[in-house]
């Protein structure tokens, strides 16, 4: 199945469950100007809607083949990874996520996806050439990001001078 169609359902879905969400990953990269290949949707949640979210995209074809308490893989009509928010500052950026014109669905701000790119690469090292570069081509695009929150989402992680040295190779 097609990453459109396999996005206009799960969009679809978790909307027509009241279920809030927003782009993140290679989609939330490509809404915001940064375009290379993915295949699979992911989206940020609020985690006291796991339960909710588990029900609704079972109930539209979806199946549930990995979960933690951090995030939900399912299979069956496309891929998706949706990404639980259940601290304060991952909740904050989905609250802060807003609508492109180029989709139905709100993206987080290019704030919060440097944010969840320095959590993945930390939390897998293979991934940290490839989410670096995404960081660098954020911070190229948006010269104007808000500096103070990038920061302490990168002091979460310790990765607050890495992410001033890429910062200054502009």
């Amino acid at each position: 199945m097609g990453l459109h169609i396999t996005f206009t359902k799960v969009h679809e879905a978790l909307e027509k469950s009241g279920i809030d969400h927003a782009l993140i990953g290679g989609m939330a990269l490509a809404t915001l100007g940064i375009h290379r290949a993915t295949q699979d949707v992911d989206l940020l949640i609020d985690g006291e809607q796991r339960t909710s979210a588990v029900q609704c995209l079972e109930r539209a074809g979806f199946k549930l083949i990995f979960e933690t308490k951090e995030v939900l893989h399912f299979e069956g009509l496309g891929r998706v990874d949706l990404l639980l928010a259940n601290r304060p500052l991952s909740r904050q950026m989905l609250q802060e996520a807003k609508k492109y014109p180029q989709h139905k669905m709100r993206c987080v701000s290019p704030e919060g996806i440097i944010g969840l790119k320095i959590q993945s690469y930390t939390n897998d090292r293979k991934r940290e050439l490839q989410d670096k570069a995404d960081i660098k081509k954020l911070i190229e695009i948006y010269p104007d990001l808000n500096w103070k929150k990038v920061q302490l989402y990168a002091e979460l992680f310790g990765e607050w001078e890495t992410i001033k040295a890429l910062k200054n190779r502009e």
